[in-house]
């Protein structure tokens, strides 16, 4: 098949090789434009390019795909399929009809369940226990439309997005070679996802890391999860900024005030620095102090004394 790629991030890497090695022509592999990052502000490629240039492919990098422009550039690949995974751009009804079979899209959830940008955070924000890849039909609404192929990993209770992510990256190449069998099959047809069971996930933001005491610590505790590496998960000693990278729940703690707020420490010493929330206690075990490397709590305790703080907001 005459397929072109639309991928971004280290998430469409595997996917894009698999379609390399598979015989399938990929006539072009397209990225979002170099981007200036780091200190110096060098400009850096995308995963995806990356990967395109090592694997010899061509790299279309349009600042709009939707444009008359890129439209007519792809059309004149004369394609018969486009494969997109985290592309990072919405695709106009012209994009999506132009090749002869559609676009197909790599999508990191069971669905319906988690359709939007953040599949994966959410997956452990609400506790599920699996999750996986789906290989959709694209659709002008998003991540709707009618499913390929699907594939489930467990999530466990120590996963966090980024292990996650990490597990479901080997899905992706054998789903994506299996749903493009079945579009091309004439006996084949996608499983209409229906209606009844989809959820919605936006995207996530920066401030949706700061956490809030007053929740429960099992909750606290899935955020902490969720947001590593990414938005991060923190909160604030004084003037401080932490960010926690490992906690645990602990324990309800009696202590001799009849009622103790939530954010305040109770103890820290070897074992972390436990706080109180809205239900039992959390325990933080490792964080990273604003400026500095990340450490245990017990290195931050070290010759502090936190019993009776507060941790709070900004």
């Amino acid at each position: 098949m005459r397929i072109a790629y639309a991928g971004t991030p280290e998430f469409a890497v595997p996917a894009l090789q698999a379609l390399a090695a598979s015989g399938h022509q990929v006539l072009a592999v397209i990225s979002q434009p170099d981007r200036r990052i780091g200190r110096g502000q060098k400009l850096g490629f995308s995963p995806v390019k990356q990967a395109a240039l090592d694997l010899g492919l061509p790299v279309l990098q349009p600042s709009n795909i939707n444009s008359e422009e890129s439209l007519a550039q792809l059309k004149a690949l004369d394609l018969d399929l486009m494969v997109v995974a985290a592309y990072g751009q919405l695709f106009s009804n012209d994009l999506l009809t132009l090749p002869r079979h559609g676009c197909i899209n790599i999508h990191a959830s069971l669905l319906p369940r988690w359709r939007g940008a953040s599949p994966i955070h959410h997956a452990i924000l609400a506790d599920d226990h699996e999750t996986g890849i789906s290989i959709m039909q694209m659709v002008k609404r998003m991540d709707a439309g009618a499913v390929w192929a699907m594939g489930s990993c467990a999530i466990t209770s120590t996963d966090n997005s980024q292990t996650l992510h990490d597990k479901l990256l080997p899905l992706c190449g054998p789903l994506l070679l299996q749903a493009i069998e079945r579009v091309t099959g004439l006996d084949a047809t996608p499983i209409d996802q229906g209606e009844d069971d989809a959820v919605y996930c936006g995207k996530m933001k920066k401030e949706d890391g700061l956490v809030d005491w007053a929740l429960p610590a099992s909750e606290i505790e899935r955020r902490q999860r969720a947001y590593y590496p990414w938005p991060g998960c923190y909160t604030v000693l004084g003037s401080q900024r932490l960010s926690l990278t490992q906690v645990s729940v602990a324990a309800s703690v009696r202590t001799q005030q009849s009622e103790v707020s939530a954010g305040t420490i109770l103890g820290a010493g070897a074992e972390g620095i436990l706080v109180q929330t809205g239900e039992q206690c959390l325990r933080i075990l490792e964080l990273v102090p604003a400026g500095k490397k990340q450490m245990t709590a017990a290195q931050f305790a070290h010759s502090r004394s936190l019993q009776g703080e507060s941790l709070g907001d900004v």
